[in-house]
C-alpha cells in the first residue's frame, strides 16, 4: 500500500491494551473517548467473521478480504469531513508512486486537547481499529497471529488525477496486514454507481485508482499483469497477510479529475514486551522478501526468477585497444557502416576529439540530433504508425498482434515493451536495424573514441518502448551485474572501479514532455554512499533492516538506500494540498496546530534542497538525442512511470557497456563528481 509519512513526526503510541470499548485514553491528559465500538463499526459487523474467513480463504490470487461495509456511514462521513477541512496533504513523488498524503495519524495523540476535538471522529476512528477488538477480528478472519496494539500505523492518501503506486509486496519491517479504507464522496452526483442497498459508491470504476492484485507465475515472480481488480467504494476496507514475494499488488493511476481519498496503513508483528512476540520472525520475513532477491542483477538471477529481458552483459569480440588517438581505430569501413544512421558530424575526428574533452571534464554527453536526417525521416514515420496501432497491452496480446515486441517483467522491477538486436538474423524494421547499429562492434569503436574510455568488453542493449499508463523502470544501481550465462558478476575480475559506460538514445516523437509532468523522463541519482566506499564493503541488507520506521514501500523494491530516496520522495514537494468540502484539490494556507503537526513544510524545503544536490541528471523524453554518462556503481536510475495522460509512448534504444578492468578505462570524473 501507500507510504507512510516522515516518521521524525511521530510520537508514542497509546497503551497496547487501549480500546474504545473499554474506555480507553490517548496520550497527554485525553478524557476517555465517549463513542462506544458499537457505535463506530457497522451493525453487526463482528458478527459475520466465520462468513468474512470463508470469502478470505478462498479468495485469488493471493488470501484477502473485502468488507463492503466497515464503520457507521454517520462516523465515517465526519471522518471525512474532518480530513476535508482540517487537513493538509503534501505531494509526494519517487520512482514508485506519485501521489498525497497526511502525516502519520498517531501524531494525533500529540495535539492539545482542543486540537483533538477537531479531529475527534478520526481519532475514534483510529482507536477502535488498533483496539484489542478489531485487532482479534482481523486475526481471526486472516490467521495470521497475534497483531501489534503497540505499533500503530496509519494515514490519509490523497490520489488526484495522474497520482499512482506501482507494484511491490509491502514487507517492511514487521509489518503483518496491510489494509485500505475508502473515502470518496458519497455524494458525488458524476457517479451513478450503486450498492445492492442503492447507495452511492462514491467512485465510478472508470475513474481509475483501482487496487490491483498480482499473480505468483511458476518461476515465484509476479506476472506482468494483475490479475484482480478491486475499484474504490465509499466505506469499503480491503485487506492482506503482508507475505513476502507473494502479496503483490499496484493502484492504477487517477485518469480522472476527481480525489481518491483513503486511509491506509499496516497492522504489525507483536513488538517485544507484548504478547505474541517471537523473536527474530521479522528478520527471517525480511530475509524471504522478494526485494532482497532482487536488489541487484546477480541475486536475480541465482533466484531464478526469470527476468526478461536478460540482466546480462554480453560480451564483445575483441578489437584492439584504444590509445590517444583513438579515433584511428575506426577505419574506413567502420564510418560507412555507421554513417547509414549516425549523423556524419558526429564521425568527424576533430568533432569526436572535442567531444572526448567534454566527457572527460563532465562524464557526460548530449549529442543532439545524432541520427542522420534521412533514416531519422525513416524512422519516425515507422515509430508515429505504430502510435496510431493497436497497442499491445499483454503478453497475449503481443502474441495474437504477432509483434516484434516481447514485455518485459517483473514488473516489480521495471514494465516495458523491449526487442533485443538479434545475432542471428538482419534486422527488418528501422527501429531493429537502429538496434542493431548500437549493439555493433563499429558503435562500441566510436562510443570508445567519443568518451576515451579504452576498451570495452561486456554490453547490453535493447529497444524500449514506454506505454501510457503501464510503463517504467524503478530506481536499481549497476552493482553486481552478471555475465552472459546469468551467474557470475562481471565484477568479479579485479576491476576497483566498476563502473558503466551507459548510453540512451531517445527518439520520442511526439511532444509535450518537457516539464515532466507526465513522467517518462530518464533519472540519474546519488545513493548516498562515499566516494571510497567500495560495492563488498556495503552491507545494504543491514542498512535497510536497521530502523523499518524511517523506510517506505519504494527503498526495497529497488535495491536503494532510504536516505536518498527520502530526499527523492520530497522533491516535487513544493505546495500543500487540501481537499475542499466540494471535493475538488485545492492549494491552501495553514491552520493552526493541527495543520502544524502534519505540516512538514520545514523539513520539505531541506529535503528538497538536498535532493536537488542528489540528483544528477533529468533526461525528459525527446526527439533524436543520444545521452551518454559514465555511471559509478551505487548510482541510482529509473524510467518515470509514463502517465495515461501522456501525448503518447517514450521510445528509446538504450545501452550499456563494461570497461575492461585491468586498463585505465574510467574517465577522470565519474557522474556522481560531475557536479
Amino acid at each position: 500500500m501507500a507510504t507512510v509519512a516522515n516518521p521524525r513526526k511521530r510520537l508514542r503510541s497509546v497503551s497496547p491494551a487501549s480500546s474504545v470499548a473499554s474506555g480507553a485514553t490517548s496520550l497527554r491528559g485525553s478524557t476517555p473517548l465517549p463513542v462506544a465500538s458499537s457505535a463506530i463499526f457497522a451493525p453487526g459487523l463482528f458478527d459475520k467473521a466465520a462468513q468474512y474467513h470463508a470469502q478470505h480463504a478462498s479468495s485469488r490470487p493471493y488470501k484477502h478480504c473485502i468488507i463492503d461495509e466497515l464503520v457507521s456511514d454517520t462516523l465515517l462521513r465526519r471522518v471525512r469531513r474532518e480530513i476535508t477541512t482540517k487537513l493538509h496533504f503534501t505531494p509526494k513523488e519517487t520512482d514508485i508512486y506519485k501521489l498525497h498524503q497526511t502525516g502519520d495519524l498517531l501524531n494525533i495523540s500529540g495535539l492539545s486537547f482542543r486540537d483533538r476535538e477537531n479531529l475527534s471522529a478520526l481519532r475514534s476512528l483510529r482507536d477502535s481499529m488498533y483496539s484489542s477488538e478489531f485487532r482479534a477480528f482481523i486475526t481471526e478472519i486472516c490467521d495470521c497471529g497475534p497483531l501489534s496494539g503497540l505499533k500503530q500505523d496509519m494515514s490519509i492518501n490523497c490520489y488526484v488525477k495522474g497520482s499512482h503506486l506501482l507494484t511491490h509486496d509491502d514487507v517492511i519491517g514487521s509489518r503483518r496486514v496491510s489494509y485500505i479504507l475508502y473515502l470518496p464522496d458519497p455524494e458525488d452526483k458524476d457517479c451513478g454507481i450503486e450498492d445492492v442497498h442503492g447507495r452511492n459508491l462514491g467512485w465510478d470504476p472508470a475513474w481509475g485508482g483501482a487496487l490491483r492484485l498480482y499473480e505468483i507465475d511458476a518461476k515465484g515472480a509476479p506476472k506482468a499483469e494483475w490479475n484482480k481488480v478491486v475499484p474504490p467504494a465509499w466505506n469499503q476496507l480491503t485487506f492482506f497477510v503482508v507475505q513476502p514475494g507473494v502479496s503483490f499488488h499496484d493502484v492504477e493511476e487517477v485518469v480522472f479529475d476527481k480525489p481518491r481519498l483513503a486511509i491506509s496503513g499496516w497492522f504489525h508483528l507483536p513488538q517485544k514486551g507484548e504478547d505474541g512476540y517471537i523473536e527474530g520472525l521479522q528478520e527471517s520475513l525480511n530475509l524471504e522478501s522478494s526485494r532482497a532477491a532482487l536488489a541487484d542483477a546477480a541475486a536475480a538471477a541465482a533466484a531464478g526468477l526469470g527476468e526478461l529481458p536478460s540482466p546480462a552483459l554480453k560480451g564483445i569480440s575483441n578489437f584492439s585497444r584504444g590509445t590517444d588517438s583513438t579515433y584511428m581505430t575506426l577505419t574506413q569501413q567502420d564510418i560507412e557502416y555507421l554513417s547509414v544512421t549516425i549523423n556524419p558530424k558526429y564521425l568527424d575526428v576533430n568533432a569526436i576529439l572535442k567531444s572526448r574533452d567534454e566527457f572527460v571534464d563532465l562524464s557526460l554527453l548530449e549529442l543532439d540530433g545524432v541520427l542522420n536526417d534521412e533514416f531519422a525521416t525513416k524512422l519516425r514515420d515507422y515509430i508515429e504508425d505504430l502510435e496510431r496501432s493497436p497497442v499491445p497491452v499483454s503478453v497475449s496480446d503481443a502474441a495474437k498482434l504477432k509483434s516484434e515486441w516481447r514485455v518485459s517483467r517483473p514488473p516489480h522491477k521495471h514494465r516495458y515493451l523491449y526487442i533485443e538486436p538479434s545475432r542471428e538474423s538482419e534486422p527488418s524494421t528501422p527501429i531493429q536495424q537502429l538496434a542493431a547499429v548500437v549493439g555493433s562492434r563499429q558503435f562500441s569503436k566510436w562510443l570508445m573514441s567519443i568518451t576515451g574510455v579504452a576498451e570495452l568488453t561486456h554490453s547490453r542493449i535493447l529497444a524500449r518502448r514506454f506505454r501510457q499508463g503501464l510503463d517504467y523502470t524503478l530506481a536499481t544501481t549497476s552493482l553486481n551485474l552478471v555475465d552472459e550465462n546469468g551467474t557470475a558478476s562481471i565484477y568479479n575480475d579485479g576491476d576497483a572501479s566498476g563502473g558503466l559506460l551507459e548510453g540512451t538514445l531517445c527518439i520520442t516523437p511526439s511532444i509535450g514532455w518537457d516539464e515532466g509532468e507526465f513522467g517518462g523522463y530518464e533519472l540519474y541519482m546519488d545513493d548516498g554512499a562515499t566516494s571510497d566506499e567500495q560495492p563488498e564493503q556495503k552491507n545494504d541488507q543491514e542498512h535497510r533492516h536497521s530502523d523499518d520506521d524511517e523506510n517506505d514501500p519504494a527503498v526495497y523494491l529497488s535495491g536503494s538506500h532510504s536516505k536518498r530516496r527520502k530526499e527523492l520522495e520530497q522533491l516535487r514537494a513544493e505546495a500543500k494540498l487540501s481537499v475542499g468540502d466540494d471535493g475538488s484539490a485545492t492549494t491552501c494556507e495553514g491552520q493552526a496546530n493541527v495543520d502544524e503537526l502534519f505540516d512538514d513544510s520545514d523539513d520539505d524545503e531541506e529535503a528538497e534542497e538536498s535532493a536537488g544536490d542528489s540528483v544528477l541528471l533529468t533526461s525528459q523524453a525527446k526527439w533524436n538525442v543520444l545521452t551518454i554518462v559514465y555511471r559509478d556503481p551505487g548510482v541510482l536510475k529509473f524510467v518515470k512511470y509514463v502517465s495515461q495522460n501522456a501525448p503518447g509512448s517514450r521510445w528509446d534504444v538504450t545501452g550499456e557497456w563494461k570497461p575492461a578492468p585491468t586498463h585505465n578505462s574510467r574517465v577522470e570524473a565519474a557522474v556522481s563528481d560531475s557536479d
